[in-house]
């Protein structure tokens, strides 16, 4: 087992969430197939290890419910997941400014065929686009793996993400995904403004241009956020190691 020796503060996991940004279909597809599945692998030790002490928190709680009387927050110890992606179809993609140059991909989608579903009548329900690998294996619905739909590249915009985040407590954010000029970089930058700790596995974010994505990681984000590998993630210290 690993020290929080690699971060700028020690990790509390209990207060910690791992943010999965933009990691969808149509964003993958825009990488070789081989990429695609290496990265997804590294995705899924991430989420392995999350739902792993998650699961730590919850029998932690029970046995401590079981043996006293006083209450325990619905949250105590527990570390939170979330997918916080672009809800592709929703209300026909109106959030795309015609003015933001980074969304216009979105519209290139839509030239290409895609989200043309016209049996889909209500404008609440978009297209995810999770891979499928990347479903809890209980499904989806619980309270420590959520889906949050976003509208801008940067997951620190929305008021949704912070209200999420604050209701549990968290202190450390583990931000990957898709793509670290795009969402990666803007989540970042705000979110170390907003006073969390972001910590970015080096490993579990891609970019269209690896010249781009080696000068982000090296020269740029380690500026204010923790740069590591997705081993140092994994070996800090579990909640509960009885």
């Amino acid at each position: 087992m690993s020290s929080n020796a690699k971060f700028y503060v020690p990790v509390d996991l209990k207060r910690t969430a791992l943010l999965v940004s933009d990691v969808q279909s149509q964003i993958l597809s825009r990488f070789p197939a081989p990429e695609q599945t290496a990265y997804l692998e590294r995705v899924q030790r991430l989420l392995d290890f999350f739902r792993a002490e998650i699961k730590k928190a919850h029998d932690e709680r029970n046995q401590t419910s079981e043996s006293s009387s006083a209450p325990t927050s619905l949250y105590d110890n527990c570390p939170l997941i979330i997918h916080h992606v672009l809800p592709f179809g929703l209300n026909s993609n109106a959030f795309v400014s015609p003015y933001n140059k980074l969304a216009s991909w979105v519209r290139s989608l839509e030239a290409q065929g895609f989200f043309k579903d016209t049996t889909k009548t209500n404008p609440n329900t978009p297209q995810y686009a999770i891979p499928p690998s990347m479903a809890p294996p209980s499904g989806w619905g619980t309270r420590d793996e959520i889906i949050i739909p976003k509208i801008q590249a940067g997951s620190f915009s929305s008021s949704d993400l912070l209200a999420y985040l604050r209701a549990r407590d968290i202190k450390h954010v583990v931000l990957i995904g898709l793509t670290t000029m795009g969402s990666v970089l803007g989540g970042a930058r705000l979110g170390s403004d907003l006073d969390f700790h972001i910590i970015i596995p080096r490993d579990a974010v891609m970019d269209d241009d690896a010249e781009v994505n080696d000068f982000l990681l090296a020269k740029v984000l380690p500026k204010f956020t923790d740069v590591v590998d997705v081993d140092d993630v994994l070996g800090l210290p579990s909640l509960f190691l009885g």
